[in-house]
């Protein structure tokens, strides 16, 4: 891909939310891998954080593009392509990197059904009731990965695993207000979807189980 078709152009706004969420990525886990889709007027960007989930962000774009785009690389990588211009932030996309298998089986964009709907605000005290017990509880047990696996494994909201919802917590997509979320699903999947942005759960994983990550 040359240079001349891998810049991309966001709105200021879209591309400060872009580089929040590329810092919460790279918070996380530096080595984190992003897979960036853009078409048409839009971009979204998945991960794959480590709570064996997927996350997925979508903006609309300053200006359409010619041809459709498709890059795995390093979100630092990708955060490092972002310039701030005088009306909006131009994105430079790396070379595409040999992806992981999380990230190329992407969740279907329709046949979902059976929404469930929240609000935000009252599913983060489920989260929180989550992390200080695995705080608590870590120090007393040996195998705290053992751990994470039990706590986040257990139901949280309309069939997904309380492992979503903090991976939502963590990424800033599931937050103390009122925004409306919903969960719905689809073969092989579940999905948490926030005004700012989606976690998906496989309900049938194509790869060994990695571990969970521990809470700090």
């Amino acid at each position: 891909m040359s240079d001349a078709t891998s810049v991309i152009t966001l709105p200021t706004h879209e591309g400060r939310l872009l580089s929040a969420h590329l810092d919460r990525l790279c918070g996380w886990d530096p080595r984190a891998l992003v897979r960036v889709i853009a078409r048409a007027q839009a971009i979204g960007v998945y991960a794959a954080p480590p709570m064996e989930v997927l996350s997925f962000v979508a903006l609309p774009l300053a200006d359409p593009l010619a041809n459709d785009m498709d890059v795995t690389a390093l979100a630092d990588d990708v955060r490092k392509g972002l310039v701030v211009g005088t009306q909006t932030m131009s994105l430079t996309l790396p070379q595409s990197l040999v992806g992981d298998a999380t990230l190329a089986m992407l969740p279907p964009s329709d046949t979902w059904q059976l929404p469930i709907p929240a609000v935000s605000g009252d599913l983060v005290p489920l989260v929180d009731e989550a992390v200080a017990e695995f705080k608590a509880r870590s120090m007393v047990v040996i195998d705290s990965q053992q751990l994470a696996q039990e706590i986040w494994d257990r139901a949280g909201f309309g069939g997904l695993p309380l492992r979503a919802l903090h991976a939502a917590r963590r990424l800033g997509f599931l937050t103390d207000d009122a925004s409306r979320v919903s969960a719905s699903t689809c073969t092989g999947w579940k999905r948490l979807t926030t005004v700012r942005g989606q976690v998906f759960v496989r309900t049938v994983s194509p790869v060994s189980r990695a571990s969970l990550s521990v809470v700090r």
